[in-house]
């Protein structure tokens, strides 16, 4: 099963049917990141590494459950981690994106790896947030940036869709309700410093191996790439962040993230497809013990009540 190569768009349809799954009880890793010492969390929790709840919940939501991928380890962890599960999802954040960070370096090791298991003919998807999105192109432009300093705050956008949207994994099979809650209300949350405008994009060899599915437009006027996805490889990334829809609240409503009930829907779509694309490798632990161990519930998540509360809960390393 894991040999065959079926189009991107079939296998999405044959899935959504349960005609292709090799495992029904699929495991994703989630990628712990590094503090700055200058963190409020970091002062207040004294671990080294997080991962906001936000996600495991967004994940666990749509049928699947957890592993965290701490950073600073070494090659034997990540190969291990990576043999061991069905997809991982590499979060938002402010880690730096810079070689010899723990975040970037443990992205790094995540996509080679990744694509070493595809070449083998391993259905292996990535997801990656927001800052993960950014780590995502910095690594496959040969470790340089191409994003500008954009800085949009809590700010909430409709997609501009992509002329072959509909041949996207993304959106290969996406309900007409949500297509049009995306692409007319204001549904999808961004908070991030740094844009990957067209311009950019195109100055650069990605287009080569990457497909922009939509794109957005901040409320001054700066239209940036808000999803790709890799033309061989089921990596997928959104400069959006699908998961504070429904999970993260702030102090009042100062983080503004939509929680009417057409983002609630739309926003689902995200991690339902990528964990339906996680369904499509058999990788699993060797035992039950070793799979036990490893999975977050081992883990208890922290209550942050400091202001401003950006992550309702967080888990910690």
């Amino acid at each position: 099963m894991s040999n065959i190569v079926i189009p991107s768009v079939l296998l999405l349809w044959l899935i959504n049917f349960s005609l292709v799954i090799c495992t029904s009880r699929p495991i994703i890793g989630v990628l712990a990141q590094e503090f700055s010492v200058d963190d409020v969390l970091y002062k207040e929790t004294k671990a080294n590494s997080y991962i906001a709840a936000s996600y495991v919940k967004a994940i666990e939501s749509s049928g699947a459950r957890v592993v965290p991928i701490l950073i600073n380890q070494d090659d034997f962890y990540y190969k291990w981690i990576m043999n061991s599960i069905n997809g991982v999802v590499i979060p938002g954040g402010k880690a730096a994106l810079k070689p010899g960070y723990p975040y970037y370096d443990a992205s790094t090791i995540i996509y080679k790896l990744a694509k070493m298991m595809n070449d083998k003919g391993i259905y292996f998807p990535v997801y990656s947030v927001c800052l993960g999105f950014e780590a995502m192109l910095t690594i496959y432009n040969n470790h340089k940036l191409l994003q500008i300093r954009c800085d949009i705050t809590h700010e909430n956008y409709p997609l501009q869709f992509a002329r072959k949207y509909s041949s996207s994994l993304l959106f290969s099979n996406i309900p007409q309700d949500v297509y049009l809650h995306l692409k007319y209300l204001p549904s999808t949350h961004n908070n991030h410093e740094w844009c990957t405008t067209l311009r950019n994009y195109t100055r650069t060899n990605l287009p080569k191996e990457w497909s922009i599915t939509t794109m957005s437009t901040s409320s001054r006027g700066l239209k940036f790439i808000a999803s790709i996805e890799h033309k061989k490889y089921p990596f997928i990334g959104t400069q959006f962040h699908p998961e504070k829809v429904s999970f993260e609240w702030g102090w009042g409503e100062e983080l503004n993230v939509p929680h009417h009930a057409a983002a609630l829907r739309a926003n689902r779509h995200f991690y339902d497809v990528f964990v339906k694309l996680c369904k499509l490798n058999n990788n699993k632990f060797k035992t039950e013990h070793e799979e036990k161990a490893a999975l977050i519930y081992n883990y208890k998540p922290v209550y942050p009540n400091i202001k401003p509360l950006f992550f309702a809960q967080i888990y910690v390393f």
